[in-house]
């Protein structure tokens, strides 16, 4: 898929849903499934993840700003929610885009073979859209023992817009 000409949304997600795979390179191109290793884990840039496509949030998620950048007319924010547990910080980023005075979820990769909230999903608002997406977050981290169950007793998580192009741009 060539980034540069226009493509609806539709035909955008459809394509990263089923020819992006869940994986991250690591800094020697190295290819991995599941879950990344902070240490050696490497933010690719799209052009990269469209050449691999192998990548876990932070990746796509840079590819989804990219490709709403380049391709609609759009406002469009990242946000992120990490679990701190001084380990490795289990976390999600996701994009969120505004059209007709609703909020939109775009997300492609939200699953595993239990729990699938993959879609674009609609919001009256920004907060609604936040909560649903915390709570749908925090399921599929206790489905997939990223988190403990009696979360309620230790968790920190935060939600905030972080801009994963200055990342990449002094990664580099």
């Amino acid at each position: 898929m060539n980034l540069n000409k226009k493509r609806d949304l539709e035909t955008f997600y459809k394509y990263c849903k089923n020819e992006i795979k869940f994986g991250w390179m690591d800094q020697n191109g190295g290819r991995h499934t599941g879950i990344n290793d902070g240490k050696t884990y490497s933010l690719q840039s799209p052009e990269e993840l469209m050449t691999s496509k192998l990548g876990i949030c932070w990746d796509r998620t840079e590819l989804y700003r990219d490709y709403f950048d380049k391709n609609t007319d759009l406002k469009y924010e990242t946000y992120y929610l990490f679990y701190e547990d001084y380990k490795g910080c289990p976390s999600h980023s996701i994009l969120v885009y505004y059209k007709n005075n609703k909020v939109y979820w775009f997300e492609p990769e939200f699953l595993n073979n239990e729990y699938d909230y993959s879609g674009i999903h609609e919001y009256n608002t920004l907060n609604e859209l936040l909560v649903d997406f915390k709570k749908k977050w925090l399921n599929l981290a206790i489905i997939n023992e990223w988190i403990p169950k009696n979360i309620k007793k230790r968790i920190y998580l935060s939600i905030s817009m972080i801009d994963l192009s200055f990342i990449s741009m002094a990664l580099k």
